[in-house]
């Protein structure tokens, strides 16, 4: 994001910037309020969800190291349209919206970076849609732990990874219930897809488990 801004770009980041620490549950961003700023994760992982029915909570993406977050209310008076809460430890770097705004004017290079990205997030919830709506549960279920794979860095043939997710954030972000993904867990550990002890998954079947979505 930041390869192609000048050098005075960077040492104007590097004056403004705050270091924060967000624990687990705590909220970067909530929706429907004003304000907030520009959050580049540093390391950790967020949940970025909004509102759904009942006002049960959608998780649209989860975001780790390098993502930035926030960025979306930037030159406009709306509300926050989503909100961001820390899956575990998150520890970012923190400038303020009027700042940022400040930056992207005498930056064409990350202006037109961050454009790019606000393009790829609305093509990523696209896709999000459509897997809620025409994947059945299994393939979701396999999409998601793809996702936390991919987040995960996971390795095949390494000791596996140790998530923070609860059972409640996969259905969240599998568009179904906790019910529902405990289930299709236990029937991916039973086929040999998947290795799960608790929040540890052992193994990982990358290939079987792109080979149940259609959207690998």
């Amino acid at each position: 994001m930041l390869s192609n801004c000048s050098n005075d770009i960077l040492e104007a980041l590097s004056d403004h910037k705050k270091y924060l620490h967000f624990q687990k549950g705590e909220r970067l961003l909530i929706e429907g309020q004003r304000g907030g700023g520009i959050y580049f994760i540093r390391s950790g992982i967020a949940k970025v969800e909004v509102n759904g029915k009942s006002g049960r909570p959608l998780i649209l993406r989860l975001a780790g190291a390098g993502s930035i977050l926030g960025h979306r209310m930037c030159g406009s008076k709306n509300e926050q349209p989503v909100s961001v809460e820390a899956v575990e430890d998150l520890y970012v770097c923190h400038i303020t919206l009027a700042f940022y705004e400040q930056l992207i004017e005498k930056s064409p290079a990350l202006h037109k970076e961050m454009m790019q990205l606000l393009l790829n997030e609305i093509r990523q919830v696209e896709l999000h849609a459509v897997r809620l709506t025409h994947l059945s549960v299994k393939e979701r279920v396999a999409g998601a732990l793809l996702e936390i794979a991919k987040l995960y860095h996971y390795q095949p043939g390494s000791n596996g990874i140790r998530v923070h997710l609860e059972r409640q954030d996969l259905a969240d972000l599998s568009g179904t219930t906790r019910e529902q993904v405990s289930r299709m867990l236990t029937g991916l550990q039973r086929a040999g897809f998947i290795k799960l002890s608790g929040k540890h998954f052992k193994f990982l079947n990358l290939n079987s488990l792109q080979n149940i979505t259609a959207f690998h």
